[in-house]
């Protein structure tokens, strides 16, 4: 699959899992809690490139990725590029083209080692949200496997390439301006 089919494909499953997530958060009533942004800022995250190619593709368009990619050559923490705590709603200074799994951490399920759904959550929204994590409201919940397995049907194997997430984003901006590079030379 082309570079750009690829990214209209991760784009539609990421506004299914968006439409997935907002529907559980409305029949559960859980939220981010204001101001919070730990699961932002923790360090050692891992994610695939995959999902970070539409971010890369935005980031070509806005003339922004080379800049990015420069940062990320002399960046020495490993929380997420995209992550700035001085912006006035939210966190991340790249929200509409964020990865997978920025949409789903805190509102989605995962199966744990007895194969039981589990809410794949941060201890603040536990917390406060404990007794709405009943297992009927989980039910309700997207499956992260599910829109993981959609990936992988985009592309098998980027989609099981889990690198940090500041290599997955530096990945993802490589392989969109090595296209774009190879597409001017051909023009």
């Amino acid at each position: 699959m082309l570079l750009l089919k690829k990214i209209k494909a991760i784009k539609q499953i990421f506004k299914k899992a968006d439409i997935h997530t907002a529907k559980y958060q409305n029949a559960s009533s859980i939220k981010c809690i204001a101001g919070c942004g730990k699961c932002c800022a923790k360090p050692g995250i891992e994610t695939t490139a995959l999902e970070f190619l539409p971010a890369a593709y935005h980031l070509y368009l806005a003339g922004e990725s080379q800049e990015i990619l420069n940062t990320l050559e002399t960046k020495q923490d490993n929380i997420c590029i995209f992550y700035n705590p001085f912006l006035n709603e939210g966190f991340c200074s790249n929200y509409q083209n964020r990865g997978l799994i920025c949409r789903l951490f805190g509102f989605s399920v995962k199966k744990d080692k007895y194969g039981e759904d589990f809410l794949s959550t941060c201890k603040p929204i536990k917390e406060s949200f404990g007794k709405s994590l009943s297992s009927k409201v989980l039910t309700l919940a997207p499956n992260m496997n599910d829109y993981y397995f959609q990936l992988f049907g985009i592309d098998n194997y980027l989609a099981i390439q889990y690198l940090p997430i500041n290599d997955a984003i530096k990945k993802a901006l490589e392989m969109v301006l090595l296209h774009f590079h190879y597409r001017k030379k051909r023009a």
